[in-house]
């Protein structure tokens, strides 16, 4: 699945209670949603995600694979 209507690059935050696992909050350009395999916890669907982590200064850090809990992920379509 890919992301739609976000302009390429466009970095997201997510909250430490929103993500698994870490420490603060999460900033990743969002590459991928790993849709085929849905994760259920604390009552919550959790996806996994595939991006590029950056700083709050937009600097990369690089690669990032995250599971990220679904109602917080922008709208996604099937590539």
């Amino acid at each position: 699945m890919t992301i739609d209507d976000r302009p390429a690059g466009t970095v997201w935050t997510f909250a430490e209670e929103d993500y698994r696992y870490g420490v603060g909050p999460l900033r990743i350009r969002l590459n991928r949603v790993l849709a085929g395999s849905p994760l259920q916890h604390d009552g919550d669907l959790w996806f996994e995600v595939e991006g590029i982590e950056v700083t709050d200064q937009g600097h990369v850090i690089g690669p990032r694979r995250a599971t990220i809990r679904a109602s917080r992920l922008p709208t996604i379509r099937r590539a």
